[in-house]
C-alpha cells in the first residue's frame, strides 16, 4: 500500500507543477497593449491608435498604428504630401524611420500596417513631410512623442 500512496502523492506532485507551469506561461502571454493617442496643436481632431506586441525576449515589438480624423498633409503644413512615422528607443537618440502612413483622403485616415521595431520599448513620432524618406523629423509632429512597449 504505501508504495501506491507515494506514487499518487509523485503524480499529484507532477500535475501541481505542470499546472503552475501552464499559468505562468499564460501569465506572459498577455496579448498585445492597445492605447489612444491624441494629435498635437496641428492636428487637434486626430487620434491614434497604436498597437504593440512587445517579444522581451527578443527585444521586438511588433507593432500596427491606424490613425483617425486626418486632414490631408498639405493643410498641415504646406507642400507636404505624406505621415511618416518614426522611432528613437530613448531622448539621447535619433529618430529612426520605420514607415509611412497609408492616407486614405476621403476617409481622412492613416494606417501603418504591422511592422517590427527593434526595440522593446522605445518613443514613437508621426510627423508631415514633403518628402516620402526624409533623412530627420520635420518640426511637424501630429502625433506624439509617445512611449511605447
Amino acid at each position: 500500500m504505501k508504495h501506491v500512496d507515494a506514487g499518487r502523492r509523485g503524480d499529484r506532485r507532477i500535475g501541481l507543477t505542470l499546472a503552475l507551469l501552464a499559468s505562468m506561461a499564460l501569465a506572459g502571454c498577455a496579448g498585445p497593449s492597445e492605447h489612444t493617442v491624441e494629435g498635437t496643436q496641428l492636428a487637434p481632431g486626430a487620434d491614434a491608435h497604436i498597437t504593440a506586441d512587445v517579444d522581451s525576449d527578443a527585444a521586438t515589438t511588433r507593432l500596427a498604428v491606424d490613425v483617425v480624423h486626418l486632414p490631408p498633409p498639405a493643410r498641415i503644413t504646406a507642400g507636404s504630401k505624406h505621415f511618416v512615422v518614426w522611432q528613437r528607443p530613448s531622448s539621447d537618440t535619433p529618430w529612426r524611420r520605420i514607415g509611412v502612413l497609408a492616407y486614405d483622403a476621403d476617409d481622412r485616415d492613416g494606417r501603418l500596417v504591422e511592422t517590427t521595431v527593434p526595440y522593446a520599448s522605445f518613443e514613437l513620432l508621426i510627423t508631415v513631410e514633403q518628402q516620402i524618406n526624409p533623412q530627420s523629423p520635420s518640426s511637424a509632429a501630429i502625433i506624439g512623442p509617445t512611449p511605447v512597449g
